[in-house]
């Protein structure tokens, strides 16, 4: 009984260290804006700038809001993202493309909304999409990093 009851606690613990963020990520927030409006739809994604020999990590990426803001997820990881320089992507489509399409899934045909995939030529025409020249960069410190907005321009 003893051992059922070491082992269930064991198990509880295991899923309650589990919960929330994983070490090492920290809440990152900002504002994404194209001519002083809120970039709504826009996806941002931060290329973290490591040195050699550092493991592969998740490319933390948020959603821009109606009101501009976005909050960073580090996909199957935790929200936020590990401190440290990182270059900056934005991706905006016009979702020009939206609409329904069918899709086959498990033998099942069934009409999905296109606007879950983006669609549509990027708002931006590639200005703010090449990662081999970058034209923001973002620093995340180890607390909470609410980033300054982000000002896009033609």
């Amino acid at each position: 009984m003893k051992k059922r009851l070491i082992a269930a606690a064991t198990i509880g613990l295991g899923v309650i260290s589990g919960c929330g963020n994983p070490a090492g990520l920290v809440p990152v927030s900002g504002k994404v804006l194209y001519r002083g409006e809120p970039a709504t739809g826009a996806v941002v994604y931060f290329h973290r700038q490591s040195g050699p020999g550092e493991p592969a990590r998740p490319i933390p990426y948020g959603v821009v809001e109606p009101d501009g803001s976005f909050s960073l997820t580090s996909e199957d990881v935790g929200r936020g993202a590990v401190p440290g320089s990182y270059s900056v992507l934005v991706e905006w489509r016009d979702r020009s493309g939206d609409g329904v399409s069918p899709v086959t899934t498990r033998g099942r045909r069934g009409l999905v909304k296109r606007s879950r995939v983006r669609s549509g030529p990027d708002r931006l025409e590639g200005r703010y999409f090449d990662v081999d020249r970058p034209r923001i960069h973002a620093r995340i410190e180890a607390a909470s990093s609410q980033l300054p907005p982000f000002e896009l321009a033609d």
